[in-house]
């Protein structure tokens, strides 16, 4: 029953898997699609849903660590990955208003 809870609430779950399993593999995972919805110039309109998405997911992935990072066995490992988050967080944001800036310039194109 404990590690299902903690399935569904990263703050009881050890950084690593936060860190790891809930944002550095699926923000990549995301960016990837985004990445080949954005080359093959295809459905921008879901590209732009999928990158709103990916800002709700950034922040919330950030809220994650920031709760598990103090429990980690080297308060190192805690502050390494609450900057990385951070900077990721960032990085994410930059690339989303200038994608997004992209792909409503496409959907006007379309229009």
């Amino acid at each position: 029953m404990a590690s299902t809870h903690a399935l569904f609430m990263p703050e009881r779950s050890p950084l690593w898997k936060v860190f790891w399993m809930y944002g550095v593999i699926p923000s990549n995972l995301l960016w990837l699609a985004v990445a080949w919805l954005v080359e093959h110039h295809q459905l921008p309109g879901a590209t732009l849903g999928l990158l709103v998405f990916l800002l709700g997911y950034t922040a919330w992935i950030v809220a994650a660590v920031w709760q598990a990072a103090p429990k980690a066995k080297d308060p190192r490992y805690g502050v390494m990955a609450q900057a990385l988050t951070v900077v990721w967080a960032i990085n994410t944001v930059l690339m989303v208003f200038f994608l997004g800036l992209q792909m409503v310039r496409l959907m006007m194109l379309e229009a």
